[in-house]
């Protein structure tokens, strides 16, 4: 189960517009994302573009629940997000790291 301490994180980025909505939104952007949040029903040619995109910019990517995002958003159709926001996305990778260990 995904800690829910990173959903305040979450909506004050969303607040401050400081997240790309959508892998096609993260791969044109000319910001590369801080993190990278997805859901498990990403697509599975989606996660290989998006592991390679993260490969390459060097950016952390981390799996959520199920329709997650939806659930904490209150939206449809939302699988995978990119927080740009650097404190934001600091704190969140410091509690999923801590999940992960």
């Amino acid at each position: 189960m995904t800690n829910t301490k990173i959903n305040p994180y979450i909506h004050f980025a969303v607040r401050a517009n400081k997240v790309l909505w959508g892998l096609d939104v993260i791969k044109s952007s000319r910001i590369v994302p801080k993190v990278i949040l997805f859901d498990e029903t990403l697509g599975k040619n989606s996660k290989k573009q998006m592991t390679l995109y993260s490969d390459i910019k060097k950016v952390k990517v981390f799996e959520l629940e199920e329709n997650y995002l939806n659930d904490l958003l209150k939206r449809t159709n939302i699988k995978i997000i990119g927080i740009i926001d650097e404190s934001l996305a600091n704190q969140i990778i410091e509690i999923m790291s801590k999940l992960e260990d």
